[in-house]
């Protein structure tokens, strides 16, 4: 009966399950309070998520971190949670690459309400859940190629760039070999390959590894107004016409020789309403207050001829053959010259005119290398006062040596066309040519024809006017020094220095090969030169001491040059092979053509910008500190999660 009693566990098992009972009841409470505990934390590192990415949206787009703390803040509320359990703050990035980030941590609790029943002294529950939206700094491209199918970026001889404030980016290749280098924070490329580099020669500004970021580059100035309104322009200064001669009575012709005796200048002069007086070796022509009619005027040679040189600036002078200085100088006075047949300087002469308007046709003669001009300088001088307004059908032509000068001041006008031999201007070697300013409201800068200053095979210096907008419907060629002045020079054609050899010259005391200040070159490269194929720009080997800068305020402002933007036109840009002495400030925009820059001493530096974008871009030579120039390539932040 006792060994059946003590076999029976029915009791056994019933005490066992009774003592087990608060312990599974502690367990369940413990899975299900510490559970809901799992699921809120999910819930907030949800929260933290989309604060956190609001609030890095925010300061990027505004730089405040109010605006920052306010996104985070507002989007967690949205979301059930109050703005005082959310913490933002703008950290370093936890990813070690030296952004900024967004951090969100959304702090909540939950109740404990069982598991106190297991000796879990305490009645809540917190919950804490962080997340970090890093501020990927996207740096601008200042120096880009745009072409899939080209070379891309590509470094050669000893070349070095240094790019710390902006990336360098290709939509083919990246190659920098030995002795070369690339100091940059990013190298975005787009080919099939990583760029080439030799001993770690693409570099960080702090000496680090730069980042390589596989992405195509899209045209950072394919949507700037300023760069497709000026080469909207083109079309216009391709359909300019040209000037024509002008239309004007016939009158007699006075020829002072030394001789007074009729037929002579005094009875001539008389019967155009003027009188003629000679005192060896001077002729004085004076006139009244009105408009008079001439044929030719012509003087002998050792005569001097004072042209009415006190009359009024009102006077009309009408000439139905030519101004022609033979003798030993010509002196004019003020007003309006209509001048059908063109002024002609000789040899040794020396001839000035004051202020005025000068519309002139064709010289009858091909004296001037073989064509017809408005106005031929073959004398030692020729010099037009100024403020004066030039309309000049066939152009201007200054032979070797020689010196011309048009107006002075800074209200002067120009509209110039053709000459015979195509050429709107024409200068011989080593003369200087001097076109003054035309900054005024009603000034013009306009010419159709050819700016030919290199046949004379070198040594000219000339200036051409300051002007709001440069209106070229033809080439652009110099051996010797051009001055540009400050504006927008629109050229329909190529803009050549030495392409078939010349070299810098002495303009003013200071040795010149281009001097471009405060200018922005459009060129349509509907024309390349011979000895640069397939550039619409070209600066040829040796041609130095030349300075590019680009406008920094107005509609071009840091925009140094464009180039064709046609996408069938891929004219390029070759620059400076072998040259010293180069200072180059601005943007190159070439979106369909190659940009070459060879033996560059110094582009770009303290205070200015350099940045170039071409189908691809090869530099060689010399250094080159490139920067962003124009504001609609400045720096992004993309947003990213990162823990």
């Amino acid at each position: 009966m006792f060994r059946k009693f003590a076999r029976n566990n029915i009791g056994a098992v019933t005490i066992i399950g009774a003592l087990a009972l608060p312990i599974l009841l502690g367990a369940v409470a413990l899975v299900a309070e510490f559970g809901q505990g799992l699921s809120t934390k999910i819930e907030n590192q949800r929260v933290a998520d989309l604060a956190a990415v609001a609030g890095a949206l925010a300061y990027n787009s505004t730089g405040a971190q109010s605006a920052m703390v306010s996104a985070a803040q507002g989007v967690a509320a949205l979301n059930g949670v109050p703005a005082g359990d959310v913490a933002v703050s703008l950290v370093t990035s936890p990813s070690g690459d030296g952004n900024q980030a967004v951090s969100a941590t959304v702090s909540t609790s939950d109740p404990l309400v069982l598991a106190k029943f297991v000796g879990y002294s305490k009645s809540v529950l917190p919950v804490s859940s962080l997340s970090y939206a890093e501020l990927a700094v996207q740096e601008p491209a200042c120096i880009v190629a745009l072409s899939a199918s080209g070379t891309g970026v590509t470094l050669s001889g000893g070349t070095a760039v240094s790019a710390p404030g902006c990336s360098v980016a290709s939509d083919a290749s990246v190659t920098a070999p030995c002795g070369t280098s690339i100091t940059t924070k990013i190298v975005a490329y787009d080919s099939g390959a990583a760029p080439t580099e030799c001993d770690n020669n693409i570099a960080a500004p702090n000496g680090g590894s730069a980042k390589f970021s596989k992405t195509a580059t899209p045209d950072p100035l394919a949507a700037d107004v300023a760069a497709s309104g000026v080469a909207t322009h083109m079309a216009s200064v391709a359909s300019q016409l040209a000037p024509s001669a002008p239309s004007v009575p016939s009158g007699g012709d006075i020829n002072f020789t030394w001789s007074t005796k009729p037929p002579s200048a005094v009875s001539e002069a008389q019967a155009d309403g003027c009188t003629a007086t000679f005192n060896s070796p001077v002729w004085t022509l004076t006139c009244p207050t009105g408009t008079h009619d001439f044929g030719n005027i012509t003087i002998a040679g050792g005569l001097t001829l004072n042209f009415n040189v006190g009359g009024d600036p009102s006077s009309v002078y009408n000439f139905s053959g030519a101004i022609i200085n033979s003798g030993t100088a010509m002196n004019f006075g003020p007003g309006a010259y209509n001048v059908a047949q063109g002024i002609v300087t000789e040899g040794g002469t020396n001839t000035t005119f004051a202020a005025g308007t000068f519309t002139v046709g064709p010289s009858a003669s091909t004296t001037c290398n073989g064509a017809n001009y408005s106005i031929c300088n073959n004398g030692t001088s020729l010099v037009f006062g100024g403020p004066s307004t030039f309309v000049l059908a066939d152009g201007v032509f200054n032979g070797g040596g020689l010196k011309l000068i048009l107006g002075s001041g800074t209200t002067n006008s120009f509209e110039l066309g053709p000459s015979s031999s195509g050429d709107a201007v024409n200068v011989g070697g080593g003369s200087t040519t001097t076109f003054a300013d035309a900054t005024g409201g009603s000034s013009v800068f306009s010419v159709v024809g050819n700016l030919n200053l290199s046949s004379g095979g070198g040594g000219a210096c000339t200036t051409l006017s300051a002007a709001a907008q440069h209106d070229i419907d033809g080439n652009v060629s110099s051996a010797g020094g051009l001055i540009l002045g400050a504006g927008i020079y629109t050229v329909n054609g190529y803009f050549a220095l030495g392409a078939g050899g010349g070299g810098a010259v002495n303009c003013n005391g200071q040795e010149v090969g281009l001097s471009a200040n405060d200018v922005t070159l459009v060129i349509s490269g509907v024309d390349t030169p011979s000895g640069c194929a397939g550039q619409a720009l070209c600066i040829g080997a040796g041609f130095s001491d030349v300075s590019i800068s680009a406008p920094t305020t107005g509609p071009t402002a840091n925009l140094a040059v464009i180039g064709p933007t046609s996408s069938s036109n891929t004219a390029g840009a070759d620059l400076m092979q072998g040259a010293s002495g180069v200072s180059v400030s601005g943007a190159f925009y070439f979106p369909n053509g190659p940009i070459n820059i060879s033996g560059g001493a110094s582009l770009g530096g303290a205070g200015q910008c350099l940045e170039l974008i071409g189908s691809q871009v090869s530099l060689s030579g010399g250094s080159a500190l490139a920067s962003t120039c124009v504001d609609n390539s400045s720096s992004t932040s993309t947003v990213t999660l990162v823990q």
